[in-house]
């Protein structure tokens, strides 16, 4: 499979500013094929987080586990884990086919972004991030809009804002001072985030069509029928987009995350392994979570990790995070979920406790958080805003 790496949109034309600021992992070097991907997160996570120099940024505490692990509510996680799974079986649309509906459901796995607009976007149109992201898609689809591999690169930034609900200007200023003649409009808070979609798409389209495929689906269908595991289409997704190569440099250092690939093969697995054996994967248990700002802020409520008083004050009065705090709180929070997962093993085996009729992993763990965040006693705590990302 064809590899594109310059960034251009269709007809050689510049993509958004704000999508190339944002996709800070493009030009970062991906694993090899032979490379166990979800090992390389889980290690690269650990390495980051105990090679921090002291005071650590953030701090994964070790002896909240076992503890955390013993007040689970059981019915709740399985209820939770559910509820999450299934999203992309109970989307209100008519699909032509299987196809049809994979590259939807794909579609809003690659837009899973712009969390760091999470208030100028309930400010302007009542919603948040993924609610944005789901809306727009569904939009796209319900008026036929083309998003195969042409249709992508042919989206314009007014598109976006028409499908997404993004407004595009801001508020109106006289153009000379003491006079409401002649007035003009800022560019809206929003503007950004509606370049990024559009970049994310376009670029996407762009490399599709040149690696010889009609549509994200087509990629999927046919990289899985090569080997249907979630670890073979994770490493794929993140060597053939950039928009999905999510890893931080930090100090010269590589922390390999990847959110948004692993949700792309999870979601594919939830909603059609059960009907076709090539999306059947056997490895999901071996995921990472897909952290984003909802994540870490629900372990930090657990006590299962503590930021740094400079990280916190930042949080408290919502102020955008630097990189390299950013890709700490994310790392921390993939090693924190796998000491869960390993407290959890080690509970079963001693005790032969029964963790009800979801396995505990990283990714059923994920679901469990995430939806545990939007409960209205704790959507209101406060969250990392990193805003310059294409990743979550």
């Amino acid at each position: 499979m064809a590899i594109i790496s310059e960034i251009s949109g269709k007809d050689g034309t510049e993509l958004p500013k704000a999508w190339i600021e944002a996709c800070t992992g493009s030009e970062t070097q991906v694993p090899s094929a032979s490379t166990d991907i979800f090992h390389l997160v889980r290690e690269s996570a650990s390495n980051f987080i105990n090679s921090q120099p002291e005071p650590a940024l953030v701090t994964v505490n070790g002896e909240k586990f076992k503890e955390y692990v013993k007040t689970l509510d059981i019915a709740t996680f399985d209820k939770y884990v559910k509820n999450v799974n299934s999203w992309s079986s109970s989307l209100p649309l008519v699909f032509d086919n299987m196809a049809q509906e994979l590259n939807l459901i794909a579609l809003v796995d690659l837009l899973q972004l712009g969390s760091g607009f999470h208030s100028e976007l309930h400010e302007a149109i009542d919603r948040g991030a993924s609610d944005t992201i789901k809306f727009g898609c569904m939009s796209l689809h319900i008026s036929q809009t083309s998003i195969d591999a042409k249709g992508l690169q042919e989206l314009t930034l007014g598109d976006i804002s028409e499908h997404f609900g993004i407004p595009l200007l801001g508020k109106e200023r006289p153009m000379q001072k003491g006079s409401t003649a002649v007035t003009i409009s800022e560019a809206s808070s929003l503007r950004p985030l509606a370049e990024i979609i559009l970049g994310t798409l376009q670029d996407t389209g762009c490399r599709l069509e040149q690696a010889g495929f009609s549509s994200l689906a087509d990629f999927i269908i046919r990289i899985c029928a090569e080997k249907p595991t979630a670890a073979h289409l994770v490493a794929k997704l993140v060597s053939a987009f950039p928009s999905l190569r999510d890893v931080s440099e930090v100090n010269g250092q590589l922390v390999y995350l990847f959110k948004k690939a692993q949700l792309m093969a999870y979601d594919v697995c939830q909603r059609f392994g059960k009907s076709d054996p090539k999306f059947a994967f056997p490895d999901i248990d071996q995921m990472t979570i897909f952290v984003d700002n909802v994540v870490p802020a629900m372990l930090q409520h657990h006590g299962l990790i503590t930021v740094s008083q400079e990280i916190q004050s930042k949080i408290s009065r919502g102020e955008e995070l630097s990189l390299q705090e950013t890709a700490s709180m994310r790392a921390a929070s993939i090693v924190a979920a796998q000491s869960v997962v390993d407290s959890a093993n080690e509970a079963a085996k001693s005790s032969g406790v029964v963790f009800g009729q979801t396995p505990i992993c990283q990714a059923t763990l994920d679901s469990f958080w995430w939806r545990e965040g939007k409960e209205p006693d704790l959507r209101v705590i406060p969250r990392l805003i990193f805003k310059k990302t294409v990743y979550f």
